[in-house]
């Protein structure tokens, strides 16, 4: 049983066999909590289901099946509890459909796309809906780590964190930390050489990596659910103003990093040109030497020397036209 973050949904997974009791299939019940008398879709799947994982904010889920449980290729579906549809300007809405950008939402499940032959058992969905983390954790797995945008549907990066058993999201849903850690009750852990976390950000952007000979667990600090609807609406209003907000910012982190990344550059540059002009001090205190040793020529005064224009002409190229 899989609960949705919010509540409004909840899966069940039923694994039946035939008669004959050798064959084994899945049958996944989606209750839809918040709807009068709790009515439940019925999906029938024939795979074997290995992992499942609702959208924490949303109306999706994804899950991994395979014709056979031990498979290394397998697949990835993604369903919505709500179904878009395009709205006719001569019905009215029905209740409990919600208008989205043109379109009416009514409560139908309905299959999105299915990713195959894919190297994943594990599925994290981003706090903040719409990214998706297709990893392989475990001993038996590489590590690979699959950043997937489920809005696009597209993928955004592929990664690896050799050895990696463990993916923790921050709430905020802005980075993710995959980790290799041994167990708190202790014993031998014969890939403590491998012990440490790596910082990512949802798009895969690596942001920061740390080993420790022994590692136990890594946490997240706790924070205050994301923004509410009213909060959401408020931001999309101001967009505008917001995104001069957060462009100036990050031009501004961005001229700090360029400062910080040519500082030893910029500070022998500066000692260069230190140098230049103690030079240029030292010829113009020598100049009185120079002359009185040039019998008082002096090589700098451009009136000492006489300009001559020679003008050079090559042939490059003749032909000759015998005209009769």
């Amino acid at each position: 049983m899989v609960w949705q973050n919010e509540g409004k949904f909840l899966s069940v997974k039923v694994t039946r066999h035939t008669k004959s009791k050798k064959t084994l299939y899945n049958n996944m019940e989606l209750f839809r909590i918040n709807e009068t008398g709790i009515p439940v879709e019925m999906l029938d799947i024939k795979d074997a289901v290995m992992a499942f994982a609702w959208e924490p904010s949303g109306s999706r889920f994804a899950m991994i099946h395979a014709e056979n449980p031990t498979s290394t290729k397998v697949n990835v579906s993604f369903y919505d509890m709500n179904k878009k549809v395009e709205p006719t300007s001569n019905k009215k809405k029905k209740g409990g459909g919600n208008s989205m950008s043109g379109h009416t939402t009514v409560p139908e499940l309905n299959k999105c796309e299915t990713l195959e032959g894919k190297q994943c058992n594990c599925l994290y969905w981003s706090p903040a809906g719409g990214m998706i983390v297709m990893a392989g954790l475990g001993d038996s797995a590489s590590g690979t780590l699959e950043f997937y945008d489920t809005d696009e549907k597209k993928l955004v990066a592929t990664k690896d964190h050799y050895r990696a058993n463990a993916i923790l999201c921050d709430p905020s849903g802005r980075t993710l930390a995959t980790t290799v850690s041994q167990p708190l009750d202790g014993g031998h852990f014969k890939f403590a050489m491998d012990n440490g976390y790596i910082l990512w950000t949802f798009q895969g952007k690596q942001l920061f990596q740390q080993s420790f000979q022994t590692f136990y667990q890594l946490q997240w600090r706790p924070r205050t659910s994301l923004l509410t609807k009213s909060e959401i609406k408020d931001v999309v209003k101001n967009l505008k103003k917001y995104e001069k907000v957060f462009d100036r910012a990050d031009r501004e982190r961005t001229r700090a990093l360029r400062l910080e990344e040519t500082k030893e550059k910029r500070a022998l540059r500066a000692e260069y040109r230190n140098i230049m002009a103690r030079n240029q001090e030292f010829r113009r205190e020598q100049k009185s030497v120079r002359m009185d040793l040039l019998d008082g020529y002096d090589s700098e005064d451009e009136d000492n020397y006489v300009t001559k224009d020679v003008a050079l002409e090559t042939i490059i190229n003749t032909k000759e036209d015998v005209m009769y």
